[in-house]
């Protein structure tokens, strides 16, 4: 994730570079390199996996509002706009694969070029400039780490989108102009004819926006994280967008998003907000109830970390306590940190930004003798008994050839499961019997 400072200062106040990249580094995301791009400076950080919320400015903001103890600056997102009477409609057939869609139309803006500031944060972070509508849609993906998309309405056949499975072996044609191969196991956003875009993953090129574009369609959308991925894959078609819904996006950054770029492109583009947005699906945001046993904390780290700034450090990431008082409290994550399910991943949270340093080096370990459990002494004593009436313990390899297949099995006459691709060469079934 490359962040750039000029735009993160908007959100949180920053110390010096080397102060921030170093505690941003012990509390998990790591620095990989910090450069100038004109007068900005940029960072490029490390995001693992398990933290999607980080992969926009303002995540990171977060955290940095959390580690240095300053205020954080998220900009509201309020649109208004004459209710319109039309008949076009959302649906969604492909649940599973996209719980929640939601599109506002925004009529007669003006496409053009980017104003500068917009262009310079864009290109600061590697991305270039398009278009002022395009480029909006890219600058709140990485603002907030939800990925929108801009359809031309004029383009969309039909007066509805249909969020659908893709059909074996139909067509699309992409932004970048080539044509795929899709598979029923893909979910796409179709007009009433074919597919306009691969759900989550990229749009087509026969609805993108162009200067003659008057009417634009905003999408955000809450997409299963896997089909996403198996999408991206087998196409060989990553981009940023599958790169952000593989790891599941804040669920209450979907309309956020969208009526941060409508209000963005009202300002930046001109046109009209025609409300109501339209809707479909309800909105996965399940959160998770979390118990946590403050004197745990000292248990696993090793160190006293007092109640109240165990509550301190948890609030402060947006943690909420259900039941406040006693040893033993229950936490409500928030939507963006759906990795935290678990009363170590509090203690985790409550250690990385308390500081790893504060945890001593020298902490005493006893050592206890370990005791075997009754199932293990009673499998000690059959095997010792077998041994001493003349059995011999047979090792063998977990895996066989084929010629192996036609021995007979105590355990049935199931044919040996087979290993694809096999784990040793020319034994790819796994062992149905000890012989030989």
């Amino acid at each position: 994730m490359i962040v750039s400072l000029d735009w993160l200062s908007e959100y949180v106040d920053l110390p010096e570079v080397d102060v921030l990249t170093e505690q941003l580094l012990l509390s998990g995301l790591n620095h990989e390199s910090t450069k100038n791009v004109g007068s900005d400076t940029v960072i490029d950080l490390e995001v693992t996996s398990n933290r999607p919320d980080c992969l926009g400015h303002i995540g990171v903001a977060r955290e940095v509002s959390v580690l240095f103890q300053r205020p954080l600056k998220i900009p509201r997102a309020s649109i208004t706009g004459p209710e319109v009477s039309h008949s076009f409609s959302v649906a969604i057939d492909a649940t599973d694969m996209c719980p929640f869609y939601t599109a506002r139309l925004i009529r007669g803006v003006t496409v053009g070029p980017s104003p500068d500031w917009l262009v310079r944060r864009l290109e600061a972070v590697g991305v270039a400039s398009v278009n002022n509508v395009v480029d909006i849609t890219n600058y709140v993906m990485l603002e907030c780490g939800q990925p929108l998309h801009a359809f031309d309405l004029s383009s969309l056949r039909g007066d509805n989108i249909n969020v659908r499975r893709a059909r074996q072996g139909e067509s699309f044609v992409a932004i970048n102009h080539k044509e795929y191969e899709l598979t029923s196991e893909m979910c796409v956003i179709s007009d009433s004819k074919q597919p306009v875009a691969i759900a989550g993953v990229m749009g087509g090129a026969e609805t993108e926006i162009s200067t003659e574009t008057t009417d634009v369609l905003i999408e955000s959308a809450q997409f299963a994280p896997l089909p996403v991925r198996s999408a991206a894959r087998a196409l060989v078609l990553g981009s940023p967008s599958s790169y952000r819904f593989e790891r599941g996006p804040d669920p209450a950054a979907v309309e956020w998003a969208s009526c941060r770029a409508v209000e963005l492109i009202l300002d930046l583009a001109g046109g009209t907000f025609a409300a109501p947005a339209f809707q479909a699906g309800s909105l996965d945001s399940s959160q998770a109830t979390i118990d946590l046993r403050m004197h745990r904390v000292e248990q696993v780290l090793g160190v006293s970390i007092p109640k109240q700034r165990q509550r301190e450090i948890l609030q402060s990431l947006g943690f909420v306590e259900q039941e406040p008082g006693g040893d033993v409290t229950r936490w409500l994550a928030p939507t963006w940190r759906r990795d935290c399910t678990r009363e170590i991943d509090l203690v985790e949270e409550v250690a990385r930004v308390e500081g790893y340093d504060c945890v001593p080096e020298n902490i005493p370990i006893t050592a206890v003798p370990v005791q075997r459990s009754p199932c293990e002494r009673m499998v000690r004593i059959v095997s010792e008994s077998c041994v001493a009436a003349g059995f011999c313990e047979a090792m063998t390899r977990s895996v066989v050839g084929e010629k192996f297949e036609e021995l007979s099995s105590p355990w049935g006459c199931t044919p040996a499961l087979v290993c694809s691709p096999p784990l040793v060469q020319g034994a790819d079934r796994l062992r149905r019997t000890l012989l030989p």
